[in-house]
């Protein structure tokens, strides 16, 4: 799982900085305790590009922490593959660290679909961005994120998934509106302290 840097991540969202920060590892660590403790699941690790970011996702049971020194998303992928190490050979999966929603049932379900193929894509919810991209191996594995990603994954071969839009897997958090639904408990329990977000229609104008 690559994780941006916090002090970079969820800019779309209106919030103090500091606030934003928190939001975004919180909702890194919803995401990832929900894959670490998924069906299917044998490692779990988590590329940061900002060591105090690992330390935080570190806490999480069932996770590695691998600083990277890139802030390009499929860059940071490819040192995250490199770093399984040449004895690697399973199946491989990628998701985003915005995925609070996520439960390990639905991961687990996804992944199930996945063993079919060699590689396998799931859109967001706009079917535009990409949520998970999984391969056979890790040789195989192929990240083509940016926009259009989902297009650009399928273009190189990988199999959509038949998700449905409700599913967790399948909403990621990228705009206020997107937090109203968040299930992820730690997720909710942040935005419960601080009020957030406002009632729909009275977002801070931009």
């Amino acid at each position: 799982m690559p994780v941006k840097s916090s002090t970079r991540a969820k800019s779309r969202i209106r919030l103090d900085p500091a606030m934003r920060r928190t939001l975004a590892l919180i909702m890194a660590q919803d995401t990832v305790s929900s894959v670490a403790t998924a069906g299917l699941v044998g490692r779990t690790l988590v590329v940061v590009e900002d060591a105090r970011d690992g330390e935080s996702l570190a806490s999480v049971p069932g996770v590695e922490v691998f600083l990277t020194h890139t802030d390009e998303l499929n860059a940071a992928i490819r040192d995250g593959l490199a770093a399984l190490g040449p004895g690697s050979t399973g199946p491989v999966a990628v998701l985003p660290a915005d995925l609070p929603s996520l439960t390990p049932g639905g991961l687990t379900d996804a992944l199930t679909l996945a063993a079919e193929h060699q590689r396998s894509v799931v859109p967001d919810r706009v079917c535009t961005g990409t949520t998970l991209l999984t391969a056979r191996t890790p040789d195989l594995l192929q990240p083509r994120y940016g926009d259009g990603s989902f297009r650009h994954h399928v273009a190189g071969g990988a199999v959509p998934l038949d998700i449905p839009r409700r599913s967790g897997l399948r909403r990621d958090v990228d705009r206020v509106d997107n937090l109203r639904s968040v299930t992820g408990p730690r997720t909710r329990e942040i935005l419960k302290l601080v009020s957030w977000p406002p009632p729909a229609g009275l977002e801070p104008a931009g």
